[in-house]
C-alpha cells in the first residue's frame, strides 16, 4: 500500500492508522514524502508506516517511488486526506482473483457534507468513481482509491509525472489502451475523503485539474475514440446561464449556491486551461505508440 504526501502532518496519523487496521492488513504500508517541511514523516513513522522520500515534486513521482520499493503482486493507493473503511483493502483486492483484471477502483465518499462547497461536490459527482468507470472514452480511477497489479505498473513504467495532476487518469487509460488490461469498479471498497468546507477547496482543485485535462488532450487527442474537447462556449456556459439557473432554482426553492459555484468553477477551469497550455509549451509529452481500438469499458466487480 502506498500513500504519497506533502506537508500532511494534520492528517497522516489518521490515514496510516486506518490503513494499518484493515480487516485484511496490508503486506507493507509505505508513505512517500514528497518534500514536506512539517512533522509528516515523524508522525507517519510513529503510526507504523515505512517512510521513503522522493525529491521530484509531484504525486506521480511519489507513487512510483512507493510501488518500485515493494514486490507485492498488487499495489493499493490512497491519499493522505482519505480514511479507508475497515474492510476497504479486502474489498479492493477481491477482483484480482480474476487474472484478466489489471486494476480496481473503489468508492470515494465525502467525510462530511455540511457546507455549500461540499454539497456542490456531491451534486456534481465530483470524484465519483462510478462516473469515472463509465467514462465515454476509457475507464479511469483516481488514486485516492485504486489498486493495480505490480506487473502492469512495471510494463507501463508507472505513472507519468509530466502528466500531473492527471497522472492517475493517464495511467488508467494506458492500462486499457496499451496493456489491454481490464479495470473493475468495486463500490464496496470505500474510502472517506476529507474535503475542506471553503469555496477555494473546489475552485483550487478544478484549476489544478484543468491543467491536467489540457495535458491529457494533448497526449490522447489522436487516439481512436477520444472525444473532441469541448469548445470555449460549452466550457463556460455555466457562466452565461447563471441568471437563468438562479431563477430556476429559486422557483423550485433549491440551493442557490450550486449555480454560483458552477460559474466560479468555470472561471477557474479556464484559468487552469491557460496554465496547462503554457506548461505544455515547456513539457515534452511522450507519444503513446501505435493506436489500437479501445478495449470494452469497465464492469462492476
Amino acid at each position: 500500500m502506498v500513500i504519497p504526501v506533502l506537508d500532511g502532518e494534520a492528517s497522516i496519523t489518521r490515514c496510516v492508522a486506518a490503513c494499518a487496521a484493515q480487516s485484511r492488513p496490508p503486506d507493507e504500508l509505505i508513505v512517500v514524502d514528497n518534500g514536506s517541511r512539517d512533522a509528516t514523516t515523524t508522525r507517519a513513522r510513529h503510526a507504523g508506516a515505512r517512510v521513503l522520500f522522493e525529491p521530484r515534486r509531484g504525486s506521480s513521482y511519489a507513487r512510483n517511488r512507493g510501488w518500485q520499493a515493494t514486490d507485492a503482486d498488487v499495489v493499493a493507493f490512497t491519499d493522505v486526506d482519505c480514511v479507508p473503511a475497515r474492510d476497504w483493502l479486502e474489498a479492493l483486492l477481491a477482483p484480482f482473483g480474476d487474472p484478466s483484471v489489471a486494476g480496481v477502483g473503489g468508492s470515494i465518499a465525502p467525510m462530511e457534507v455540511h457546507s455549500p462547497a461540499q454539497r456542490w461536490m456531491v451534486e456534481r459527482r465530483f470524484l465519483d468513481q462510478e462516473a469515472n468507470a463509465e467514462s465515454n472514452f476509457l475507464p479511469f480511477f483516481a488514486t485516492a482509491n485504486a489498486a493495480y497489479r505490480h506487473s502492469v505498473l512495471q510494463v507501463l513504467a508507472g505513472f507519468d509525472g509530466e502528466m500531473d495532476p492527471s497522472g492517475d487518469t493517464d495511467f488508467s487509460w494506458r492500462v486499457g489502451a496499451l496493456a489491454r488490461g481490464r479495470l473493475v469498479y468495486r463500490p464496496e471498497a470505500v474510502v472517506h475523503h476529507d474535503v475542506g468546507r471553503g469555496l477555494r477547496e473546489v475552485t483550487g482543485r478544478w484549476r489544478r485539474y484543468a491543467v491536467g485535462l489540457y495535458l491529457l488532450e494533448r497526449r490522447w487527442a489522436g487516439w481512436p475514440g477520444f472525444p473532441a474537447p469541448p469548445g470555449f462556449w460549452t466550457r463556460t456556459r455555466r457562466i452565461w446561464e447563471l441568471p437563468l439557473a438562479l431563477g430556476h432554482r429559486a422557483l423550485g426553492r433549491r440551493d442557490l449556491s450550486v449555480p454560483l459555484i458552477d460559474a466560479a468553477v468555470a472561471v477557474n477551469r479556464e484559468i487552469g486551461r491557460l496554465q496547462g497550455r503554457r506548461r505544455a509549451r515547456h513539457t515534452t509529452i511522450p507519444e503513446l505508440g501505435r493506436p489500437t481500438p479501445p478495449r470494452a469499458r469497465s464492469r462492476h466487480g
